[in-house]
């Protein structure tokens, strides 16, 4: 079986990437003919059969300016497809590069499979509060897939959203097992002396945020609760983390004076030793359809405090208990993350349950998920 894989996004910081990382190197490691196609000037983590094909021009994408819309070279990325003669095209991602292999499936006679990684008509949403946008977002979303054979969703929660919002046909979702790299993150990446290269105190406790720095991941409702807490705690020994890119980073940075430290995009092994090294994991977000980073902090015994709408909350053992989900309440998250800052023990506890509830979702389960349906379709 042989497939190629396109995406508009590789090597930025966000779960799409990593996770799509994670499916080529277990490809390699497997043999297996899986070849993803992009098309950026951004950094990217070189293998063999990541293929990137530098953009004829790109700009930041309006509401994400993290991410670049690049347009590829067509005809390239179509000479590839049609040297490699694929049995099966995956599109990641609904950009000019995935719309590229859309285009060029259909006048192949390829059959498409996708992915359903990020809400964008939730993003619109978000940033504009205009139902128009959203419904015409919506509109487009289901035109988009609407030749594809099958798309994935990477959480139970978001396969009805999928079927009610952008109405895709339920015969046409399955749902990937969330997954993440359990080598990669682990307590046993622990060193509390990173904190000084960014000139912290390490006898601080940490409390970390690691995503996107905008709007949609509810960063402004983030500083608020701190301020509060800040306010009617002025003793707490603890610090907020800020580590991604987006265009709440000033208001993040104006917060030095109250414990918010902006450590700005971080990825590879200090990423790793960031988790590790923190006490608690908090993400607010409400327009996530899985929450990789949730994964991450919590294989990396992080207790975590993620909302009550989308995918993250789907990934919180409930006995055991690894975390909270809660409502986007200003009083009960702070009162959540002072219990959890005061009390040592509990944090161990649910850090523990957290690690140990993540060793039921290694990567590889993931990767087992994405195949299987692609030979499935096939009949292999």
């Amino acid at each position: 079986m042989r497939i190629v894989l396109f995406t508009d996004t590789i090597g930025d910081l966000n779960g799409v990437s990593r996770f799509l990382q994670d499916m080529a190197e277990i490809a390699l490691r497997k043999n297996d003919d899986l070849q993803i196609v992009t098309s950026t000037n951004k950094y990217y983590p070189a293998t063999d059969n990541i293929h990137n094909f530098p953009p004829r021009f790109h700009f930041p994408m309006p509401f994400y300016n993290e991410l670049d819309i690049a347009f590829p070279p067509r005809a390239m990325l179509e000479e590839f497809v049609i040297h490699n003669m694929p049995d099966l095209i995956h599109i990641s991602t609904p950009g000019p590069v995935g719309m590229a292999g859309r285009k060029i499936a259909m006048k192949l006679d390829i059959p498409i499979l996708g992915t359903y990684h990020t809400d964008f008509p939730a993003y619109i949403w978000d940033n504009t509060g205009s139902r128009l946008l959203k419904r015409v977002t919506d509109r487009w979303m289901n035109h988009f897939y609407s030749p594809f054979v099958h798309v994935f969703s990477r959480s139970k929660i978001y396969g009805k959203i999928m079927q009610e919002d952008i109405a895709i046909s339920s015969d046409k979702i399955s749902y990937i097992r969330p997954g993440t790299n359990l080598e990669r993150f682990s307590p046993l990446h622990t060193n509390k002396k990173i904190w000084n290269v960014y000139g912290l105190n390490d006898e601080t406790l940490k409390v970390l945020y690691v995503g996107r720095v905008t709007i949609e991941k509810n960063v402004p409702f983030l500083l608020d609760i701190w301020r509060i807490l800040q306010r009617s705690n002025p003793e707490l020994n603890a610090e907020l983390i800020v580590v991604g890119e987006g265009k709440c980073k000033k208001d993040v940075l104006e917060m030095k004076s109250m414990g918010v430290h902006y450590l700005g995009p971080v990825i590879g092994d200090k990423l790793s030793l960031l988790y590790a090294s923190s006490d608690l994991f908090v993400f607010p977000s409400l327009t996530d359809t899985l929450g990789q980073v949730v994964m991450e902090s919590s294989a990396s015994a992080l207790p975590v405090i993620v909302s009550t709408t989308g995918g993250p909350k789907s990934l919180i053992n409930l006995s055991p208990k690894s975390g909270y989900a809660l409502d986007i309440n200003s009083e009960v998250w702070v009162e959540h993350i002072r219990l959890l800052c005061e009390d040592g023990k509990q944090r161990e506890s649910l850090g523990r349950s957290a690690q140990e509830h993540m060793q039921n979702y290694p990567i590889e389960n993931s990767y087992e998920d994405f195949m299987g349906a692609h030979r499935r379709y096939l009949g292999l």
